[in-house]
């Protein structure tokens, strides 16, 4: 009788620990990404288990993109830490962890390592010849840039890069405002569409007005 007490004791703890999550369940590794819009992204798990997760496009009602959601092929045991990371990223895109990306497997009843992803954003900018005068301010979308002396050398400078990026696939066109006093200048491959990398080649030139 005291034998069959103990060994009832027995199966009810270890099923009160797998209940808890304990003993040797296994556990799937996996997670949610958000804001992904282009494929290419990989994220990993330890160093040693990759998935691929691909975007899914704009929701129905076509105002947000789709969360997706993923998991890795390979399952934990309890105990075991995970570490989720991004081994490459999407076209066009930066993403970043979110939470949850470092545990160990079962501590937690739902494993939810999240990521969100951002297009890509720029600088734009490019070289000023010839400014001799003050007053010159260069525009792009509504975004001033006024082109001032060094306080310390007193030069004009010979560049220029607005403070605002501008986002992947996106357009941008840089103008003059407002011209320098006495001096026109003009702005070439000041138009285009924003890729992977920053804008270094638009050009300003000026030129004193004739008297």
């Amino acid at each position: 009788m005291k034998k069959s007490i103990l060994a009832l004791c027995a199966l009810t703890l270890a099923a009160g620990l797998s209940a808890c999550g304990g003993g040797t369940s296994s556990y799937t590794i996996g997670g949610t990404v958000d804001g992904l819009q282009y494929p290419g992204l990989v994220l990993t798990n330890n160093l040693s288990d990759d998935v691929n997760v691909a975007p899914l496009g704009l929701n129905d009602d076509k105002t947000a993109i789709r969360t997706v959601s993923y998991q890795f092929s390979k399952q934990l045991d309890y105990g075991e830490p995970y570490s989720v990371t991004i081994k490459k990223q999407p076209e066009h895109q930066v993403c970043q962890a979110a939470g949850g990306n470092a545990e160990t497997a079962g501590r937690l009843s739902t494993i939810n390592a999240a990521f969100v992803c951002n297009l890509v954003a720029n600088s734009i900018g490019g070289t000023i010849t010839g400014l001799a005068a003050d007053g010159l301010i260069l525009n792009n979308g509504g975004i001033q840039l006024p082109v001032v002396k060094n306080a310390e050398t007193g030069a004009y400078p010979a560049a220029f890069v607005f403070g605002a990026p501008v986002t992947y696939d996106q357009t941008y066109g840089v103008t003059v405002l407002v011209q320098p006093t006495g001096q026109t200048c003009t702005v070439t491959n000041g138009a285009g569409i924003m890729k992977d990398n920053p804008v270094t080649t638009i050009s300003v030139n000026c030129v004193k007005n004739p008297t």
